[in-house]
């Protein structure tokens, strides 16, 4: 665990000196997690919780995605060009340290930009905090984690910098629809088929329990969206500990 936290605060450095990446990841996330609950609270006649909440997590989880899965691959795929992973491999940590302190960093980013998301919708829409704040959170840092894995498997199959983020962008736009996130209209639009295969994506977990998380209720009902999540784990760790590459691209 000290070699875990080691890295990530190594990777923390090193994202939080650069001022263009902060910026722009911030920015981003801010506009594409805010900015549509935002403008939907606003246009609506009357309030419609469930609406603007269905808006709210249906961007979130596109921000989730973004930050953890894209960044997540282009961070390793660089860090394996520039050598980095290979140099801290020479120094003595272990592969699973240093993976798990990159992954712990970005699920740590992805965590912090989701609650100021979260906070500027409670603070200037009529959304209401979550009954269940705690499972809120830790559905969040949970399906963050996940995210990021899969972010790891993008980086063995580019194993380029410059092609990871255009390759996550069908899996971005898998998500952010099956979440919800560009309103119950065009959801509705999707065959059953194609909705229940979105369902069984890591986002389609976390929108039933944030949902649980809002309005209150039994947690027995989270058995199916935590097998889900832990499926898309196992299947992930097992992937990166058999095929992640640590030399770089020749």
């Amino acid at each position: 665990m000290r070699e875990v936290l080691a890295v990530a605060r190594l990777g923390g450095r090193l994202f939080w000196g650069d001022g263009r990446a902060v910026g722009g990841i911030a920015v981003l996330g801010v506009c594409l997690g805010a900015g549509l609950p935002l403008l939907i609270a606003a246009s609506l006649r009357s309030r419609d919780v469930e609406v603007v909440l269905g808006i709210h997590l249906g961007t979130l989880a596109m921000v989730l995605t973004i930050v953890a899965t894209t960044q997540t691959a282009v961070t390793l795929s660089t860090r394996r060009e520039m050598l980095v992973l290979k140099r801290l491999r020479a120094s003595g940590l272990r592969g699973r340290a240093i993976i798990g302190g990159e992954l712990v960093n970005i699920v740590a980013q992805a965590t912090l930009l989701s609650a100021v998301v979260s906070v500027i919708l409670y603070t200037f829409t009529y959304l209401p905090p979550p009954e269940l704040p705690l499972l809120f959170a830790a559905c969040v840092v949970a399906v963050a984690g996940v995210l990021a894995t899969i972010g790891a498997l993008f980086s063995i199959v580019t194993r380029r910098p410059d092609l990871n983020a255009p390759a996550t962008i069908p899996f971005i736009l898998a998500t952010t629809v099956g979440a919800g996130g560009y309103g119950p209209f065009v959801t509705g639009l999707l065959p059953g088929w194609v909705q229940w295969t979105l369902d069984l994506l890591p986002t389609g977990a976390m929108v039933e329990i944030a949902r649980l998380a809002y309005r209150g209720g039994e947690l027995t009902t989270l058995t199916g969206p935590v097998l889900n999540l832990t499926v898309w784990a196992l299947l992930g760790l097992v992937a990166v500990r058999f095929l992640f590459r640590w030399d770089p691209r020749r």
